[in-house]
């Protein structure tokens, strides 16, 4: 059977699993491969696309949008206090030399309260995102740095190269953070089948780990275009691991059966 049909039986069909242990190393990267650029194609990709080309939006209608600002020596000027709060997210831009943040504790609220934020003050840039805060403050960029908004407009193309680089180094990394996470899986499962007395090896069970990652990484896509932010990453592996001692089960039962049973044992040996 092909990638697709596999990635269908996957979803749905415990008994399937057994058949995917004949597949080959290759067929197998490949089908983890595939699946994760469907994946980033669907969740940031095209997403991101819209958001950029759009022709009532994008990267120019940005640049045009945002305020006279220039960076100079170390000091940023930016032409108005600018603040936005909606749901999770905060951001506040104030230049004014009498308000600066000072440390990291006085915003400790903001960083508490909000999934990202992003403070800029005539100093420094605070910026938090997946957890965690950075903090620079715009001396570390060189004296002779400068930077307005009139030569800002000059960066647009740079900013297009910059966003196809982004989004190859971005599909490489979920794919290996997708075949790591299969590490994880796979030794929940060995430990799953030395409890059902299995004779799955930890390859044949990394195997399996792949397919099984499929299920919750298909919710995981459509729970990012709700509204909302939804915890989901304890569940996610929750899902996968479930899945993989399910097919342990199966196959141990499968074995016990007289038909079927060959010199060679119960299962295809992961080539």
């Amino acid at each position: 059977m092909n990638i697709f049909q596999e990635m269908i039986l996957s979803v749905y069909n415990i008994w399937s699993y057994k058949q995917f242990l004949q597949n080959k190393k290759g067929k197998v990267f490949g089908y983890g491969v595939t699946f994760m650029a469907l994946y980033f194609l669907i969740t940031l990709l095209i997403p991101s696309m819209v958001s950029i080309f759009s022709p009532t939006g994008g990267i120019r209608r940005f640049v045009e949008n945002i305020p006279d600002f220039e960076l100079s020596d170390g000091v940023l000027w930016v032409d108005g206090v600018y603040e936005y709060d909606e749901r999770d997210i905060y951001v506040l831009v104030d230049t004014d030399p009498d308000y600066v943040f000072y440390d990291f504790d006085e915003m400790e609220p903001y960083f508490r309260d909000y999934t990202s934020v992003i403070l800029l003050d005539s100093e420094k840039i605070f910026v938090k995102s997946d957890g965690q805060v950075q903090g620079m403050y715009f001396s570390d960029l060189g004296k002779g740095f400068e930077i307005s908004k009139k030569n800002f407009r000059e960066f647009a193309p740079v900013i297009y190269v910059c966003y196809v680089m982004f989004m190859i180094f971005a599909y490489i990394w979920m794919t290996a953070m997708y075949f790591f996470g299969v590490l994880f899986v796979a030794l929940i499962g060995l430990a799953a089948a030395a409890v059902m007395k299995s004779r799955l090896t930890f390859g044949q069970l990394y195997l399996l780990g792949i397919y099984s990652r499929t299920l919750p990484l298909i919710i995981k896509a459509v729970l990012s275009f709700l509204p909302i932010h939804v915890p989901y990453f304890v569940v996610n592996f929750v899902i996968s691991a479930s899945i993989l001692i399910m097919v342990i089960n199966h196959i141990n039962r499968q074995s016990q059966q007289p038909m079927g049973y060959n010199n060679q044992g119960p299962y295809t040996e992961w080539r």
